[in-house]
């Protein structure tokens, strides 16, 4: 009778945690139809609580503890597959799997608990009062002619090399020192982007990561936003917006992307401010030349040269890293938005138009 208990409760031992993560799911699905409950108590309390309380802890590196994290868990992976194989040889290989099993739940359990309930928030249509709605061909037209103007009239206002592309005086180490003047510029108005964070911190294997076109990392067990700086001066701010974004809890895509638009022309600074708008004026543009080629292309008519030479830049940039990386890399980054809810996998992009539409509407400029 005794050996019977024992065994069940050694079996149990060996599933509890997969059980527990089994229920933190079906708690986060559950809460998807209650996110001003989430957002009430988790999302602007508890968990920002938490995640300030861990940037500040892997604030005192100035390396990233992601980066490193990612890659001994990369070369786990060879290592795993050669322990199963030779406990498939001995008849053991359920024991390895049962504790494969619980760790993951674990790492499961811990993403929910940290950030993940941040899926269920309130949109950031409803916290900001942004209306989204079925916008116009005209609109949209609008709106990329505003941010065409506004970038012809930074661009003027910002340092270039000695090929004439915008370059940042201090590089990335000025973007990220000044990074948070752009969040302390609109919290008065959205208080739910304030709050005290680690500053960002750059991925030491920045180049290789191009290949994968990856341009920045954020995982809550250190709530660290990670940025790929090896990418072209322009791109370095908004991308470190992005990543700030999700430090503070909102983890949708095309949210987080509205927020470094939002920050970043917000900012006193004219790197920022052409960074944001550009940033920008590539989702509108290239929405519009979709919608009607020949409204789109008559505005690229409009761009100034040097904002040209950028964007040329850019684009020859980017060619140089296409390959089968960048599409393993694209795949995997879907598979792990659809499975948070992003029904639309990296497509939920886009969706950063509609929010800059609303924005443009509420606001009447760019």
């Amino acid at each position: 009778m005794f050996s019977i208990i024992k065994r069940l409760i050694i079996n149990l031992k060996s599933i509890i945690w997969p059980l527990v993560a089994m229920l933190v799911y079906f708690i986060g699905r559950s809460l998807e139809n209650h996110s001003r409950l989430v957002e009430q108590f988790y999302s602007t309390t508890i968990n920002k609580w938490v995640r300030q309380g861990i940037s500040w802890l892997s604030g005192f590196v100035t390396f990233s503890i992601s980066e490193i994290l990612i890659l001994l868990h990369v070369l786990a992976i060879p290592v795993i597959i050669v322990v199963m194989i030779k406990k498939f040889n001995k008849g053991e290989l359920l024991i390895v799997t049962k504790k494969l099993l619980s760790y993951v739940s674990v790492m499961y359990i811990l993403f929910m608990l940290l950030w993940g309930f941040n899926y269920s928030r309130q949109s950031i249509t409803e916290v900001m009062n942004l209306e989204v709605k079925e916008s116009s061909t005209e609109e949209l037209y609008n709106l990329s002619k505003a941010l065409i103007l506004k970038a012809n009239d930074l661009r003027g206002q910002v340092n270039e090399d000695s090929e004439g592309v915008m370059t940042i005086e201090g590089g990335y180490e000025s973007v990220f020192e000044r990074s948070d003047e752009g969040y302390k510029e609109v919290t008065d108005e959205y208080r739910v982007l304030s709050g005290s964070y680690g500053k960002p911190k750059p991925i030491m294997l920045s180049r290789p990561m191009l290949y994968t076109q990856i341009v920045g990392i954020y995982i809550p067990y250190t709530a660290e936003p990670n940025v790929n700086v090896a990418t072209p001066d322009l791109q370095i701010p908004t991308n470190t917006l992005h990543e700030m974004a999700h430090q503070r809890g909102f983890a949708y895509e095309g949210e987080a992307n509205y927020i470094a638009y939002l920050t970043a022309t917000a900012h006193k600074d004219s790197d920022f401010r052409y960074s944001g708008t550009m940033f920008a004026l590539k989702y509108t543009l290239n929405a519009l030349l979709r919608d009607d080629y020949e409204l789109g292309f008559e505005l690229i008519s409009l761009l100034s040269e040097d904002v040209k030479r950028d964007l040329t830049y850019i684009n020859g940039f980017w060619v140089k890293y296409e390959g089968k990386a960048s599409e393993v890399a694209d795949t995997v980054n879907d598979t792990y938005l659809k499975g948070n809810g992003q029904e639309e996998g990296t497509k939920s992009y886009g969706q950063v138009v509609d929010l800059l539409l609303a924005h443009y509407r509420k606001y009447g400029e760019v």
